[in-house]
């Protein structure tokens, strides 16, 4: 066996330690030599499986062989660090092999740029386009589609569309994904008709819509509600010999479940079971979350044990439904009953809930330990989920009585940057907090700690903020627009405390404080306890 035939079988191994195993046995072979290309995949197919230790031996290794890594190598090196939410790693690959002396190609700046939108740092993605284009690159459709979908993700619809229409303008033709990625953003910015408009231009083309486009479509339209017209697109896509997934069936099971019709969303999670479509865990939290807000928490807990019995691990969002329900529960039989179900979904969090330390006498240092190993645990989930668990966690917290540990828990998730939004430097010494993504308990610790933190560093730098805009929003379960229990929960904290706010331009969500009058107020020493309210 030659280097290119063991390549070929490598590449068929799915299982890392088989690999491994495989690829040294070759090492032990009469007159066989590794060359780049096994180095390479043997790199990929421990980064699937997110062995980096094992990598940084094998390009040792690679390196003694007298096997240089290749721009290949370092790509698909960045990509798994990328996939494994590595960021820094990843940028410190794309720095080595520079130094190394091997020049990045458009795989590489369009991985970077990939992975660092989807984590939600769309600056730095932004920032690997424009090095990319000074390095002489020239955009493809792939790079195109991921910098549209990076200026979608941070609010530029305008941008993204004149991208689109220079991608057009420069002679390259979008694809299919392109298409659906601009349908996509209309319709996060719930531009719903342009969005129908685009899928009307996009079948104008000549492209044939494929599962992704009719699930958009689908979405679109619920939506609108207009969900019997997406259960209409649901035949038209049938009628296309399109076979529907566990993720079409899932969209419309959480349409009509966020519609509130409990029957419906049930009877096309019965369809996708008889079609002999296995449930994902999003479609079954779905269902989860309508059974929860219906109160029907025994067909909750079966739904949790068929989850088992298809071998469904519970996911971060799971344990976070269950969380809150458990918050907002009305009577001891339904706290007791959200506590089994909690049990029952066998999530890691739920141990690190039940250990949580009390707040002692070491200025709840035990609990920030507790829960900073704890994200560390969690590194790999992306960060929507991580804040959507933490916003559960502290609100549960402050709602049962455990403020300390509340405050202690939100202080480490503001540290490892679960929150980028909540605080930022509008212009020198004007701070905006930004409290619209939480639910009261969280909003209200948030800011109590927040203003903490500004009094502590005014003591130790003598300078404090010359304004102080608080924004509330809608707040995180708002079912109804301009209602906010978060507005109401926060005016409420700044009023016991007399914080010297205004409103300004009518808005009544943004509380605004400024001047002597802020800075006298940071002076008060109850400011650094005003969470245990």
């Amino acid at each position: 066996m030659d280097a290119y035939q063991a390549n070929q079988v490598l590449k068929q191994i799915d299982n890392y330690a088989n690999a491994l195993g495989f690829f040294y046995w070759l090492k032990t072979q009469p007159g066989f030599k590794h060359d780049e290309h096994t180095y390479t995949t043997m790199v990929g197919n421990l980064g699937r499986a997110k062995q980096f230790g094992e990598i940084n031996n094998l390009l040792n290794e690679m390196v003694r062989d007298g096997c240089k890594p290749n721009t290949v190598t370092y790509n698909r090196l960045i990509h798994s660090y990328g996939r494994a939410n590595y960021l820094k790693e990843a940028v410190n690959v794309f720095n080595q092999m520079q130094e190394a002396g091997c020049a990045p190609d458009r795989v590489t700046y369009c991985t970077l740029i990939d992975i660092h939108a989807k984590a939600g740092f769309l600056d730095i993605a932004m920032d690997m386009y424009q090095r990319m284009q000074s390095a002489g690159l020239s955009p493809d459709t792939f790079t195109y589609s991921v910098i549209i979908n990076c200026l979608g993700k941070a609010g530029h619809l305008v941008s993204a569309h004149r991208l689109f229409c220079e991608m057009v303008g420069q002679g390259c033709t979008p694809s299919l994904v392109t298409f659906n990625i601009m349908i996509a953003l209309h319709a996060k910015a719930r531009n719903y008709q342009s969005a129908l408009k685009l899928y009307r231009e996009m079948k104008a083309a000549g492209f044939r819509p494929d599962k992704v486009t009719y699930s958009i479509v689908m979405e679109v339209l619920g939506q609108c509600g207009f969900l019997e017209e997406a259960e209409g697109v649901f035949t038209e896509m049938e009628r296309e010999s399109w076979v529907p997934d566990e993720h079409v069936y899932g969209l419309l099971v959480d349409l009509w479940g966020k519609a509130g019709d409990v029957e419906k969303a049930w009877r096309w999670y019965q369809a996708m079971l008889h079609a002999g479509v296995r449930p994902n865990v999003p479609t079954c939290n779905s269902l989860l979350s309508t059974l929860l807000r219906g109160d029907r928490l025994s067909e909750a807990y079966n739904l949790l044990q068929s989850m088992m019995a298809f071998g469904l691990q519970s996911s971060l969002q799971t344990y976070t439904l269950l969380l809150s329900c458990c918050t907002e529960a009305r009577s001891n039989f339904d706290l007791g009953f959200c506590g089994q179900l909690m049990a029952v979904s066998g999530h890691p969090a739920h141990t690190f809930l039940l250990k949580m330390p009390p707040a002692g006498s070491d200025n709840g240092q035990k609990v920030r330990d507790h829960v900073s190993n704890f994200l560390d645990y969690m590194h790999s989930e992306d960060r929507e989920s991580k804040r959507g668990l933490i916003d559960a966690i502290v609100e549960f917290l402050h709602k049962s009585g455990l403020k300390e540990e509340a405050g202690s828990v939100w202080e480490v998730a503001a540290v490892k940057n679960v929150y980028p939004d909540a605080l930022r430097e509008k212009s020198c010494s004007y701070w905006l907090i930004n409290l619209h993504v939480m639910s009261e308990g969280t909003a209200v610790t948030a800011l109590s700690r927040t203003l903490a933190w500004f009094r502590k560093q005014m003591l130790v730098s003598g300078e404090c903020p010359s304004r102080i805009d608080i924004v509330t929003g809608w707040g995180r379960r708002s079912r109804v627009t301009g209602s906010s229990m978060v507005r109401q929960a926060v005016e409420e904290l700044l009023n016991v405390f007399n914080f010297p706010f205004f409103t300004e331009n009518g808005n009544s969500g943004c509380f605004v404080g400024c001047g002597e009058p802020l800075k006298n107020w940071l002076s008060e020493s109850y400011v650094e306890r005003m969470h245990l309210l």
